[in-house]
Formats: structure tokens, sequence, C-alpha cells
């Protein structure tokens, strides 16, 4: 079945149905009792236009329709959803040239013809915004006008699953993690735009939700002041996450306290690490370091000065002056990250070892086996509280 004088898709629409009457004709019935018969039921299924001519040259069979009457100058008009900066920006960007697309659509097109085609205008429309525009869902309306006119409106409608929250998770080697929680509070409040939307649209997005964490992380000014840069990876859902290495190019400032268990004679001992960073090489960073650790017992202080580069990521390698016992130390470290394992060790000028294998549980707490040379009982399991 060919139906001539119609758009694309109204044809579709009007091959579909006339195909489903055609194909309940007897094959007994005559070519002119064919004809009658098509010509009748395309009259009453296809309201708008009336049949000029109908042909059947063997098993192909066209039918040649016209407008009854002059189709309206169509308009079409998007009604987009009530979202916020950035994400009214993304919807924008999506749904540009649509309105052109939609208006060649309509070109010609009787209203009436709607009553009959209108599942197949949908049908297009979805598919033409499914690829730009996944979880949503497109509604159609037409309005018409004194003068003659028609408008198309096409509103959209989020579908579920929705992003109902963004959980941010931030891990830094140099940022105190009591430093955290007014950057997680910030990144929550920047976050409000796309709670609502839906998830495939989201996760089609990625990048552009990337780049809104990068610059509400900019705009704070413990970021700008410490010169911090972030590494962030973004995994889409109902709860979508959001994990943040953030470091500073300019300080490192950590605090800790240590309970051990398994060792005659040691106690709880707290520390404070301050260090000035630079990058004199690129992708080389240098540290001067300052480190005081107390016993929580005596409160004896020992004293620590040093210098350590970091050649790659998170390894960093050293040397340190101790006081009181007046030594120096090569160290090198693999830095703790959040739910990662860690490691260190310490060698001195007169043949001391220490060391420790750790995990870094969460941003507060990490458990490890520590080794210490200078003890009667050189191995025990250590637990440290983060700061």
């Amino acid at each position: 079945m060919r139906v001539q004088g119609l758009g694309e898709w109204l044809s579709v629409a009007a091959e579909r149905s006339l195909n489903a009457v055609y194909d309940h004709i007897s094959p007994a019935e005559s070519a002119g009792s064919k004809e009658r018969l098509l010509r009748v039921v395309a009259d009453r299924l296809l309201a708008g236009y009336l049949v000029e001519d109908v042909t059947l040259e063997g098993d192909t069979v066209s039918v040649k329709l016209r407008s009854k009457s002059a189709p309206p100058e169509w308009g079409v008009h998007l009604i987009s959803p009530n979202l916020s900066e950035p994400v009214s920006e993304w919807f924008a960007k999506d749904t540009e040239g649509l309105e052109g697309e939609f208006a060649a659509l309509m070109k010609d097109v009787p209203i009436e013809a709607l009553a009959w085609g209108d599942v197949e205008l949908k049908r297009v429309i979805e598919r033409t915004c499914g690829g730009r525009l996944p979880g949503w869902r497109e509604s159609l309306m037409v309005r018409t006008a004194a003068d003659g006119t028609a408008t198309l409106e096409v509103s959209f409608t989020p579908e579920q699953p929705l992003t109902l929250a963004v959980t941010p998770r931030i891990s830094s080697t140099s940022i105190p993690v009591m430093l955290h929680s007014s950057l997680r509070d910030d990144l929550m409040k920047g976050f409000a735009p796309v709670i609502g939307i839906p998830v495939a649209w989201l996760d089609l997005h990625k990048d552009d939700f990337v780049a809104l964490s990068k610059g509400i992380l900019e705009g704070e000014s413990l970021v700008e002041q410490a010169r911090a840069e972030s590494a962030i990876e973004a995994k889409t859902g109902a709860v979508s996450e959001v994990d943040i290495d953030l470091e500073s190019r300019r300080y490192a400032v950590w605090v800790w306290m240590a309970v051990y268990a398994g060792a005659e004679g040691k106690y709880p001992e707290a520390g404070l690490h301050f260090g000035r960073r630079a990058q004199i090489f690129p992708h080389w960073d240098m540290e001067l370091y300052a480190e005081l650790i107390t016993s929580l017992e005596d409160f004896d202080l020992e004293k620590r000065l040093g210098m350590r580069w970091s050649p790659w990521r998170n390894i960093w390698l050293g040397a340190e002056w101790v006081h009181p016992d007046d030594l120096w130390w090569v160290r090198a470290s693999l830095e703790a990250k959040p739910k990662k394992p860690y490691a260190w060790i310490r060698l001195s000028e007169e043949g001391d070892a220490n060391g420790a294998l750790g995990l870094r549980i969460n941003d507060f707490f990490s458990i490890e086996v520590h080794y210490d040379s200078r003890d009667g009982d050189p191995w025990n399991i250590r637990a440290l509280v983060n700061l």
C-alpha cells in the first residue's frame, strides 16, 4: 500500500489504517470493487483529506489524497520544565533546533488529520527526542487561534527513576578531615538543581555534572586559599555519588590520635603534620614539613623536620631530622585514601626501622599493623583517628 499526497509520518499512519482494511477484503472481489471500497474507507477514516485516485497494479495499491481545505499555518512551542540553572541550560541546549524540526513535520497537515495521525506524530516526536532527552516523556497539545493559525505545544515530564539525592565524598591527604564537612554542605546545596531530574538524562550529562561539582568547589574560599585541585568521578543513580579527590598544591595539614593494641608500654599519642608544598618541576610536587608527636601519658614531645617529594601520584620519598634523638631518617610512603590500603616506612642512620601497613576505613578511622624495631615488642596493631 502506497499513500501519496501526505508527509512521511502521516503517510505511515494512513497506510497502516488502509492496510488493516485492505487485508480483510476478499481476493475474489473485482479490482473495481476493491477500488470503490478503498475510496469509501479512505474518505471515512482519513479525516481532512479527499481521495483523488485509487489504482491497483498487481499487488501494488496506490491511493492519492489531497486536503479538503487549506491547512492552517502551524507554529510549534516547546514548554520547558521548571529547572534551575545550570540544568535549565542543559535542557535548552538539548532542545535547540527541535521547534524547527517539529514545524517541518506539521507543514500542510490539516487539523482534522490529527484525529487519526496523532499516535504516529507522538511516536515520531518521541523518537526524535529519545536520544537527546532520555528519561523525559513528551506530551502534545494543539491550540487554534481565531485567525486560523494552529500551534503544537510539546511539554516534558520527568519519568522514573528520578535523582532523589546526591552524596558527595571528599578524600584528601592535604586538607584536614575536620574541614571537609563545610565543603560537603556547600556541595549538597549546589547540587539542588539536579534533584528531581531523570537519572537517564543526568547520566547523559555526566560531564556537565562533574563540571558543576568543580564550579562549586572553585567558589570555596578554602579551596582557593589552599590552591587545591580536584579530580572528580560521578556515579548517577536515584542516590547519585560524587567522589572528589581534593589536594592542595600549597599546604598539607593533618592531625591524628593513635591507640596501640598488643604492645606493653605503648600509650596513646597525638600528632600534627604541617607542610608547605611547591611544584618546582611539572608533575613533581615537593614539601617542606614539620611534625609534632606527643605521648598522652607523659606528653614527651618528638619533633621532626623533613623534606619530601612525590615522583608519582600519592607516593612520597624524603628524609627527616628527629629531635631529641638528633637522628636522620629516610622515609617512603603511599598515602592513605578512604577505603584504600596505605603503607609507610622509615629507616634511621643507626639502622632502626619503623613502618606500617594499614587500611583507611573512612575519612576518620584507620587501622594498621605497626612495626618499630626500637621496641621490645616491635609488632602491634594501631588504630588512628584522623581529624
